[in-house]
């Protein structure tokens, strides 16, 4: 009888403690995400040349490449973009918006642009919040996330991967010849480009909005002339400078969250009862991406 009664007192005692484990579980799992500022995010509201398509967003890397992302604000901000085009698209590497050398636009002579320095790589900072993912990655010694972003080091440097949806400023032969134009990778990583380039974003919302986009001939460069049908930027503006209810409340997944380093381990285990090949436990850091979603109501 007391082996009884101690069994049913141990059980009513398990079942008091569920609610604040499930609480607490709840707690942490909210912890591993945070807010992303508005001032960090550009909306770009597109077009396919005849009808509106949908809203892209832009998360700025403000702590990597701050020059370009200033000068990209103001390009935002001085509406630089409105009315310009996807110029040239490549299906599954690229697509690149501004104003094409040989075309003029009348709005955009107002104000010149000079070329941005080079921002291709810098220093590790040991401060940094970084979550490494691969050592002998085949293009870094060392591949991980940095605040979201994923990042190549090699010889105490580090650097922005070009990763699917990855944005940098378009240039020409001359490594400080970046001005206005800039560009969003699609399809396999690029990653030819890494230290070649100023990235300054990533997409984070709205990907699918990207495939709408006119492609050009990929034997001629993927250019569209401009009689031709484009992509259109119908408007970008800073997340800051929209009113509350036009804002997504986004937030990203910190890559030293408990609940990332599982997904990590998952991957690297390939656990899923679906692989017959487990693999040898390495990852590439453009098939993971830090997980970005709409806030919840709390």
């Amino acid at each position: 009888m007391q082996t009884r009664c101690n069994k049913w007192q141990a059980t009513l005692m398990l079942l008091a403690l569920l609610p604040a484990w499930g609480f607490a579980a709840s707690a942490e799992q909210q912890q591993s995400w945070v807010d992303i500022p508005q001032q960090q995010l550009v909306y770009l509201q597109l077009s396919d040349g005849d009808k509106a398509v949908g809203q892209v967003v832009l998360q700025l890397a403000d702590p990597f490449t701050p020059k370009t992302s200033v000068r990209f604000r103001q390009l935002v901000q001085d509406r630089f973009y409105d009315g310009l085009a996807f110029y040239r698209v490549i299906d599954q590497f690229v697509l690149q918006a501004g104003l094409p050398e040989n075309e003029t636009h009348p709005a955009k002579l107002t104000k010149s642009y000079p070329p941005l320095p080079v921002e291709f790589s810098w220093p590790i900072r040991s401060d940094d919040s970084y979550t490494p993912v691969q050592s002998g990655d085949l293009l870094a010694e060392e591949t991980g996330f940095n605040q979201g972003f994923a990042v190549g080091r090699a010889k105490g440097r580090e650097w922005l991967i070009h990763c699917p949806n990855l944005v940098n400023m378009a240039r020409d032969t001359n490594p400080a010849s970046a001005t206005t134009d800039f560009a969003i990778m699609q399809g396999q990583a690029p990653r030819h480009l890494d230290q070649n380039m100023n990235v300054f974003g990533r997409v984070i919302w709205g990907t699918e909005v990207l495939n709408l986009i006119p492609r050009g001939d990929k034997a001629a460069g993927g250019m569209l002339a401009a009689n031709m049908r484009r992509g259109v930027i119908v408007s970008a503006r800073l997340g800051s400078e929209l009113p509350t209810k036009a804002q997504l409340p986004l937030q990203q997944q910190l890559t030293s969250s408990a609940d990332f380093q599982q997904m990590l381990q998952r991957r690297r285990a390939r656990a899923d009862e679906f692989y017959q090949d487990k693999g040898n436990g390495k990852l590439d850091i453009c098939y993971l991406g830090a997980p970005v979603r709409l806030k919840t109501a709390q």
